[in-house]
């Protein structure tokens, strides 16, 4: 009993090593540099590497992150569009981000002191000083119609939009910058895991016998 069972230890060493070997052989550093681009860390436990779920866990982390933020910014984005139409009067539509940008400035749309309309018409006379007609078709172009007024209920409510303004503006950027931390994690994971390959590939596995058929390991690295 003692033998059948250190002959399947014999054996299962010998599979061990068989496919250690093979497994050595088949190592691509092209490949395993492809594999950690796709999905960091996947090069690496591809080749029994640990420092593959440092790269997982960091991908999981920043993908997290980026939600997160994004998701965040939408929600503020949504509260502030709700929060114009109850103080500053829009008219429900769809507005460009300029129009926005412009709403959290200016008082009003109109041509009254710290309305939009009435910061347009100065500039028209600091550009074209001497030609009314340029004026008018300055005017006419940047200025907007009623369908776009807004008035704002007072100070209050405009810094408070400002401040949702903002916050979207926040968070949009911190998505941005872990879009970027996604980016450099694969470029260092895939570099990572082809110099792993490379230093594995150089690592030879090989079992031989002796005159008594016991198993021989013989371990060699290529510098």
């Amino acid at each position: 009993m003692n033998i059948n069972f250190n002959r399947k230890i014999l054996f299962s060493v010998i599979l061990l090593m068989f496919s250690f070997s093979l497994s050595a052989k088949e190592i691509n550093p092209r490949i395993s540099f492809l594999k950690s681009a796709i999905l960091p860390g996947w090069g690496e436990l591809s080749l029994g590497n640990k420092s593959g779920y440092i790269f997982l866990t960091t991908e999981l982390i920043f993908w997290s992150s980026r939600l997160y933020y994004l998701e965040e910014a939408d929600l503020k984005e949504k509260a502030s569009y709700i929060y114009a139409l109850k103080y500053a009067h829009i008219n429900p539509r769809n507005y460009s981000d300029e129009y926005f940008f412009h709403l959290s400035r200016y008082e009003s749309s109109g041509y009254e002191t710290g309305g939009y309309n009435a910061h347009i018409v100065e500039l028209a006379k600091n550009k074209f000083p001497d030609d009314p007609e340029a004026q008018t078709e300055y005017i006419n172009a940047n200025v907007y119609s009623n369908e776009y007024f807004w008035q704002w209920d007072g100070n209050d409510t405009k810094h408070e939009y400002s401040i949702l303004r903002k916050r979207i503006t926040q968070y949009t950027d911190y998505a941005k910058a872990f879009m970027g931390a996604i980016i450099a994690n694969h470029i260092i994971s895939a570099i990572n895991s082809a110099r792993v390959s490379s230093k594995l590939k150089r690592l030879n596995v090989n079992v031989q016998f002796d005159s008594n058929l016991n198993p021989i390991l013989s371990i060699r690295y290529n510098f």
